[in-house]
């Protein structure tokens, strides 16, 4: 399984990224215990993968919404898509980028400040607003940061099981091979050339693989200037 890290852990800085998600209409679900199982499954696979950037672990919290803490925005969609490919449920999702008021801790539940208000407040905003996912910032371009993302989940949770599969697959090839072919794609996929091509114009992938980079360059960018610089210390300096 692939692990991401930024080889250092951020644990003394002056705001964070706060992640609160809810399930879509699961009360109403037949299989509500499975689809709970498959959110704690994919909050297990997040915690592991990207264990270097998360201070506060991903948990299920009120039985069918999730919340966690990162230090740095770098793998916001990564972990997004960890979560599109193995809850296998819409979900809504509020991202809150802050300070907090209270003690790092590992236990989410034990935190609070405005990070937290903020992702809470954007997740109810985007669920009155039937949007996938809302961000809030308060950096200048909040509202098109938040249709950039929404371009990007909505062309996702629109791809058919097929799309799903051949784009996740070819995604994660390309992640270890830049310059992956349609033909490496193909012949490891047991699947033809044209199949594979077809399937990637009809998903927009091309669009979404754009709009997921020019996301990642703005909010890296925009964390990473001095003016909002955090200050970094490794665990062992504590």
């Amino acid at each position: 399984m692939e692990k991401y890290s930024d080889k250092m852990v951020l644990t003394s800085q002056d705001r964070y990224i706060v992640l609160t998600g809810d399930l879509r209409s699961s009360r109403e679900l037949k299989n509500r215990a499975k689809v709970q199982e498959n959110l704690k499954n994919a909050l297990t696979i997040i915690n592991k993968r990207f264990e270097e950037v998360i201070v506060a672990k991903f948990i299920v919290v009120r039985g069918d919404s999730f919340q966690g803490m990162i230090s740095s925005p770098k793998y916001l969609f990564d972990v997004y898509y960890t979560l599109f490919e193995n809850i296998d449920h819409q979900f809504y999702l509020g991202i809150g980028v802050g300070s907090i008021s209270t003690n790092l801790s590992e236990n989410v539940g034990e935190m609070d400040g405005e990070a937290f208000h903020k992702a809470l407040d954007v997740l109810e905003k985007a669920k009155k607003e039937n949007l996938w996912i809302r961000f809030k910032s308060d950096w200048e371009i909040d509202d098109i940061v938040t249709c950039l993302l929404n371009f990007i989940a909505d062309a996702m949770w629109n791809w058919t099981k097929r799309q799903k599969e051949i784009v996740m697959h070819y995604k994660k090839m390309k992640s270890e091979k830049s310059d992956l072919t349609l033909e490496e794609t193909a012949e490891k996929m047991g699947i033809k050339k044209q199949t594979v091509s077809k399937i990637l114009k009809r998903s927009k992938y091309k669009m979404v693989e754009e709009a997921e980079k020019s996301f990642v360059k703005y909010v890296s960018q925009k964390w990473l200037t001095e003016e909002y610089k955090p200050e970094m210390a490794d665990r062992g300096g504590e």
